[in-house]
């Protein structure tokens, strides 16, 4: 009996230290903290939550790059490319993963939806711009981005676009914003 249960603590241990290894900070899915929240409250980083700019700001977080919306001045996300600049963060078109893909308002760029190997659409960003974490680059420069509220239905999706510019806030070798 007393094997059985040093076996069971064992194994329970094992388990439990692979959770963590596989859990990295930029986990595959929806687990965000807000996605059952009904309410326009705040976030942790004072951006409205179940909105593109908190869950970007909750990856970053997680990522170990915490944003402050009071102090930093990040607003919409059109006005990220702006606020990237301002805080010293560098701006491109070349995809990394774990940058930030970033519209302005109205703007649109290139989709591949239903699985499609070439861009079959587009995305178009709303009144106050659109922001997403980059999860994966494809060969022909396309990127598979992971997001809240594209749709305005508030809720979390993967998709397959090439933005029209990328935030490396402290990615691939990129310095990371100012923190205040």
């Amino acid at each position: 009996m007393r094997l059985i249960q040093r076996l069971l603590v064992g194994l329970t241990a094992v388990v439990s230290l692979m959770t963590l290894v596989a859990s990295p900070a930029s986990a595959s899915g929806d687990d965000y903290p807000w996605r059952t929240s009904t309410t326009n409250s705040l976030d942790s980083w004072g951006f409205t939550q179940r909105q593109c700019v908190s869950f970007v700001a909750w990856r970053e977080a997680q990522a170990g790059r915490a944003m402050n919306n009071g102090q930093q001045h990040w607003g919409s996300a059109l006005n990220w490319d702006e606020a990237a600049a301002r805080l010293g963060v560098a701006i491109g078109t070349r995809p990394v993963v774990g940058a930030i893909a970033q519209w302005n308002a109205y703007e649109r760029s290139p989709l591949w939806a239903n699985g499609s190997s070439t861009a079959n659409g587009w995305i178009q960003a709303g009144g106050y711009g659109h922001v997403a974490i980059v999860k994966q680059v494809n060969s022909d420069g396309s990127v598979l981005v992971e997001q809240y509220n594209l749709t305005g239905t508030r809720s979390y999706s993967l998709t397959r676009v090439k933005a029209p510019r990328y935030l490396y806030d402290g990615v691939a070798g990129y310095p990371a914003a100012r923190r205040y």
